[in-house]
């Protein structure tokens, strides 16, 4: 490129920036359309990158994306208050200080991505998301970054498989004869075995399709099929939770065990306890049997003696009785008389004896 040319383009830029700097602090409108286009208060004016101040967050764009920059004349003066910004000379240097925080890769479209900045290298920039893993994002190819609010599932600390490489070629190298993703959407996304060729040329082969790509060109490439990372969670924590269902059924099934444990006792025990009560019952039953048995037996003994007794004393008194028969007692009575009879002339004649004696 000659000196004239690098005059005229250095010229162009000067004259570029002078007109951005003339609409800081005002309503400008970034894109006419499309996902990129913003509205907002236009923060600051940088080397390679311009901050726009949207209603809730910071826009960071990256002025080589920048097709257009519209002022609007009604709304000239804004309150709009500036938030806090990192203090960063160009885009590179910008993204550095958004690491380890929740960011977004552009405002729409198929290359826009929601996830924390794990590593940054010369040309290329690591992702952590939630749905394809790390994604390795070209610089050149992104076109605004904005802080995210941090509501992803991903992890605080950097991911294992992250490759800490220095750019964006070693990369390349370091994902070879591997399955990646080229690209997150549109014409250009693509899925396959990453081979390595000469001449900093790589070979993409999918099935019977042989594809020569260019790592520049590239947007974006993630090791393994889209969205493999998102599916691989589902089923760890289906795994999950199958496992804290078999741990609550095993709960469950050992609580219902230890229940028909302690019913079963219960059931053994108080079929112990009605057994011992039937026996002890049957015995005390026994023993009244027995108790009645021996009052019976007793009573009958007694009656038996009683009523031995009272036989002998029948028969006594019937011998008495049979004694005291008619013929026996008029003989006696006749005895009697007799005997009667008998004392009454002895007295009489005893009487006279001694009455005669006397006088």
């Amino acid at each position: 490129m000659s000196k004239r040319r690098k005059k005229y383009h250095s010229n162009d830029e000067i004259s570029y920036y002078n007109f951005l700097h003339s609409m800081k602090d005002k309503i400008v409108t970034v894109y006419r359309g499309g996902p990129e286009s913003k509205k907002g208060k236009l923060a600051a004016v940088k080397s390679d990158y311009i901050a726009l101040q949207a209603e809730k967050k910071i826009i960071y764009y990256q002025l080589d994306h920048v097709k257009s920059i519209t002022e609007d004349t009604n709304n000239s003066t804004t309150t709009i208050e500036t938030e806090e910004m990192p203090d960063a000379d160009d885009f590179h240097s910008l993204i550095g200080q958004l690491m380890n925080q929740s960011v977004q890769f552009n405002q729409g479209g198929p290359e826009s991505k929601k996830g924390r900045l794990v590593w940054l290298g010369d040309d290329y920039a690591a992702l952590n998301t939630s749905e394809d893993g790390v994604v390795y994002f070209n610089i050149h190819h992104i076109k605004s970054i904005s802080k995210h609010d941090p509501d992803l599932k991903t992890e605080e600390q950097t991911p294992a498989g992250v490759l800490e490489a220095d750019d964006l070629s070693e990369v390349f190298k370091s994902l070879t004869h591997k399955w990646v993703s080229i690209n997150r959407g549109g014409p250009e996304a693509i899925e396959g075995i990453l081979v390595d060729n000469a001449d900093g040329h790589y070979t993409l082969v999918k099935n019977q399709e042989v594809l020569r790509i260019y790592p520049f060109h590239i947007k974006s490439i993630s090791l393994g099929p889209k969205g493999s990372h998102k599916k691989e969670d589902q089923k760890n924590e289906q795994n999950q939770e199958d496992n804290n269902d078999k741990d609550s059924s095993s709960f469950i099934s050992s609580k219902s065990s230890k229940r028909s444990l302690k019913s079963s006792d219960y059931q053994s025990s108080k079929s112990g306890r009605s057994s011992r009560s039937k026996s002890s019952s049957k015995s005390s039953k026994r023993s009244l049997k027995s108790s009645d048995y021996q009052s019976s037996k007793s009573g009958r003994s007694s009656r038996s003696k009683s009523s031995s007794k009272s036989s002998k004393r029948s028969s006594k008194s019937s011998d008495y009785q049979s004694s005291r028969s008619p013929g026996y007692s008029s003989s006696l009575k006749s005895s009697g008389k007799q005997k009667e009879d008998y004392s009454y002339e002895t007295i009489v004649r005893t009487i006279d004896y001694h009455w005669k004696r006397k006088f």
